[in-house]
């Protein structure tokens, strides 16, 4: 059976330094995967989307990378994304609110306080 996380670790290598005025931003792309009914057939696709900060995208897109870590028996690093789930949705309305003053203050370039709020969304995820 071939092991979807290294693969992923390999992919991440490969395109976490920038070359050719192209960087890899993990937050950028999702991974898919398209599974038949019968289960004969598999495929997985990487897509592109301009930005993802919706609090909700980022969850689906959590959840997407429980359910692979769960079919690849990976069970340690689905109890991490689970827990990271569980605090993102627990904390969602603070984080929302705790994104807005950071832009704020990113606006008005008061950047102590920006690292501030960064470091408590951080903590809060």
């Amino acid at each position: 059976m071939f092991n979807w996380n290294k693969f992923d670790k390999l992919f991440n290598e490969m395109f976490n330094s920038s070359f050719d005025g192209f960087s890899f931003d993990e937050n950028k792309w999702q991974k898919r995967t398209y599974k038949s009914p019968d289960g004969s057939i598999s495929m997985t696709y990487f897509t592109h989307s301009p930005k993802v900060s919706n609090q909700s995208n980022e969850i689906e897109l959590l959840k997407q990378k429980l359910d692979l870590a769960v079919e690849e028996q990976n069970f340690e690093d689905a109890v991490k994304l689970r827990d990271e789930i569980k605090n993102l949705e627990i904390n969602q309305e603070k984080i929302s609110e705790l994104k807005n003053k950071l832009d704020e203050c990113v606006k008005n370039q008061d950047f102590e306080s920006a690292i501030e709020y960064r470091d408590q969304i951080k903590s809060l995820k």
